[in-house]
Order: C-alpha cells, then structure tokens, then sequence
C-alpha cells in the first residue's frame, strides 16, 4: 500500500512539474514580464533588450565622465603613504615600479591608466578571449553560456542601481564609504560584462521571472532592500561567477569579479555587527516572511535555468542547492534570518532536487543526494576560501545527519536509496 502511494505521489509530483513548466512557458513568464514592466511601478527604468538605462546611451559622457574618472583614480597609498590609507592593489605597485603612475598630482601631468582598470574591458573584448570561446564550445553551449551572462550583466545593472539608492540610507561613515565603492564596482561590471556580450555573441534579454526577481528588490524599501542586494543578488553573483571562473573566453575576468562580489557580501555581516540592524527587521514575522517571498521569482529562474546547464554539463540543483546554502546563511548571519529554520529549509530543497531527478531524471538517479553539499573539484581552492571566510566555514557542510534521519523514518530508504557521499576531500 505504501508502495502504490508512493507511485501515485511520484506521478503527481511528475504532472505538477510538467504544469508548471508549461504554464510558465505560456502564461507565468509573460505576466512576470508585464508586471517587472509597468513604467508606472518599475524602479529602475532599464531596457534588457540592449542593456542601457532611461534616457538613451549617452556614449559622450560615458567617455568622459566614467572612463576617464576611472583612468584618473589616484591611490592614496602611493601619493601619500605617511596616510595609512591602504588603497593600492600590487598591479598598481608594478605599474609605479615601471614607471607609471596611478595618477598624478598635479592635473597638468600625463595619466597613464593602471594595469588593473586596463586588464577589465580590454581583456574582455580581446581578439584572444573570442577566439579562445569560440573555439572551446560548442554553437550550442556558447549560447548557453551568453544567456548567463547576459542574465548577470542585467544583474549588475540592478546593482548598480540598487546600491546607488542604498548609498544615502546607510548610516555611518564607513557604510556610506562602503556602499559608494560598490557603486563604482557594480558600474565597472556592469559596463566589462556588457561590451564582452557584445564583442563574444550578443545581449539576450531577461526572462519574465529573471526580471521580476531584480525588479521587486529594486522596489523595496531600505532594509528589505539591503536583504535583496546584497544578500540575495551577490551570493547568487558569487555562484555564478564562481561556475564561470574556469569556463574558457571568461575565466579572464571572472575571478576577479567574484572578488568585488564576496567584499559585497559581507558588507552587510559586518554592518549588523555593528548594530545597525533593529530588533524588529530582524524578529518580526512579517519582516521574515516579507523576505522569504522574495525566493518566490526563484522556483520559475530554476525551470528557465535548468535546460542552460544541461547543455553546458553541470548540474542546475548543485548550482541552487549550493547558492540556497549560502544565501540562508548570509541571511542568519546579517540579521535577516527567514521565517523557518535554515536547515529545515535546505532539507525541504534537498527533498524537492531529489524528486525531481527520481522520478523525471531516473537514468541519473543514484541514491539521496546532497545538493547543499559541497562536491569535489566544484570550486578553485582560492575560490572555496574566499566564499568561506564570507560566508561560515560551514557554508558547505550540507545537511547529512539530517537526511540519514530523515531516509530511516517510514522505511524511505526502500524508495529513494542511501545517501550518497559527495562530500570535499
């Protein structure tokens, strides 16, 4: 009898998917889109369908404006190191070394450009880097692989609204110094990511639930906002320029990016600490909730994820599992925890991952899994340290002990198999 209904649930389970696939491709997605949309309610007036803001590309002021703002930042650390200011990475130390200076002191002198701000858009429109991805994939995975792209490249616009707005909210000195830097890195990966989908294929537009889960953060008011910002956008940013980081024709600047990105999510972590989040955002249940249906975008993202990377090999619930992981931790961690208890939650996504591959994926079925879990090899060790000093050294643990007990109640293992070890050595 258990048997008979665990088949009936399996085949509801496999229906419901389908449905819900097929709604979202006919109905869901469009209305997502329209509602993202409405120029009465859009926050951040940005068109996907070309990557440029309200108001048209002004090229003029993007040249003399942005770029050569960048072209003249001038680091304190070399100009005036009796400051102890520490502003100056060591392509900035080799380019004084050489030569060159970062900037100059006086506006009459020459300014030569650092390697660091060179190596971000010119690497990413290099003769190199489009012969590198066009020879390493396949016309369908380098499709793939720029609809990903792309979706971050509209990120990063998001973000560089969002953090734009949330620059004069923030109290205190260092969080108003904090946010405006990532102001400035958000415009820079906003507008590298942008001339290199141009230069390796083109911009694809976002989905209807890609743009709904931008656009409603964007909407929020100020804590719900910083929430949205910095924890949700930048730890699902981390994971995916952690996937992109060894991909060829964007390994080049992705790593650095994951960088700015992990700065980015600590932000709020130490913002918290030092009191600035009230006892009612972080313990109301209406707080709580109002952050939990922010994830709502995300069950229709996975559906429209999911088909990219099958085609690029990799695993769409070790992506999300992973990500969950790291977003709910950052939440507990910066005063915005969810309505539920963390591991309750990846138990519940765990239980969800399996399902699906059990009973629509049975050829790759091979026992429970852990999707939270960090596998071998998934992350570059300098990476896999960068996101645990961020995130908890725990960020990657999984939830083991609570799937074993989960797999001996009911005699589960009969049905879904023992749980498989894909634990980092």
């Amino acid at each position: 009898m258990e048997l008979i209904s665990q088949k009936q649930a399996d085949v509801a389970f496999k229906s419901a998917i389908k449905g819900l696939d097929l709604l979202n491709e006919r109905y869901l997605d469009a209305r997502l889109r329209k509602w993202a949309d409405n120029p009465k309610k859009m926050a951040n007036r940005y068109d996907d369908s070309t990557a440029t803001f309200h108001g048209g590309e002004m090229e003029l002021l993007t040249q003399r404006n942005y770029e050569k703002a960048l072209a003249h930042i001038w680091k304190a650390e070399l100009i005036a190191p009796y400051l102890n200011i520490r502003d100056a990475s060591k392509a900035d130390y080799v380019a004084s070394n050489g030569g060159a200076v970062t900037a100059s002191t006086s506006f009459m002198d020459p300014v030569i450009i650092t390697e660091e701000i060179k190596q971000s858009v010119e690497r990413a429109t290099s003769d190199e880097v489009r012969r590198e991805f066009h020879e390493a994939h396949s016309p369908e995975k380098r499709e793939a692989l720029m609809r990903l792209v792309s979706f971050i490249t509209h990120g990063e616009a998001y973000a560089l609204y969002t953090s734009a707005t949330l620059m004069p909210v923030v109290q205190g000195t260092g969080a108003k110094l904090g946010m405006a830097m990532q102001v400035m890195e958000e415009a820079k990966h906003f507008f590298t990511l942008r001339e290199m989908c141009k230069s390796l294929d083109r911009i694809y537009p976002m989905t209807g639930s890609g743009k709904a889960l931008v656009e409603v953060i964007a909407r929020k008011d100020y804590y719900h906002k910083l929430f949205g910002m910095n924890v949700v956008l930048e730890g699902f940013a981390t994971s995916i320029f952690g996937f992109l980081e060894n991909q060829p024709g964007l390994r080049h600047i992705m790593r650095g990016f994951h960088m700015d990105e992990s700065r980015h999510s600590a932000f709020p972590q130490t913002y918290a600490k030092l009191g600035n989040i009230p006892y009612h955002v972080t313990h109301s249940r209406r707080y709580q909730w109002a952050r939990a249906m922010m994830f709502l975008p995300i069950g229709p993202l996975i559906l429209e994820f999911k088909p990219l990377f099958d085609t690029l090999g990799y695993d769409t619930f070790a992506f999300f599992g992973k990500t969950l992981s790291k977003v709910s931790r950052l939440a507990e961690n910066s005063g915005f925890p969810l309505p539920f208890e963390r591991t309750e939650f990846l138990m519940g996504a765990n239980i969800l991952f399996n399902r699906w591959v059990r009973v629509l994926e049975p050829e790759k079925y091979e026992g429970f899994r852990d999707y939270t879990l960090l596998g071998i090899g998934e992350l570059s060790q300098d990476m896999e340290l960068r996101e645990r000093e961020v995130f908890g050294n725990d960020i990657f643990g999984g939830v083991g002990s609570i799937i074993g007990r989960w797999l001996a109640k009911q005699n589960r293992q009969s049905v879904w198999g023992s749980a498989i070890a894909t634990a980092k050595a």
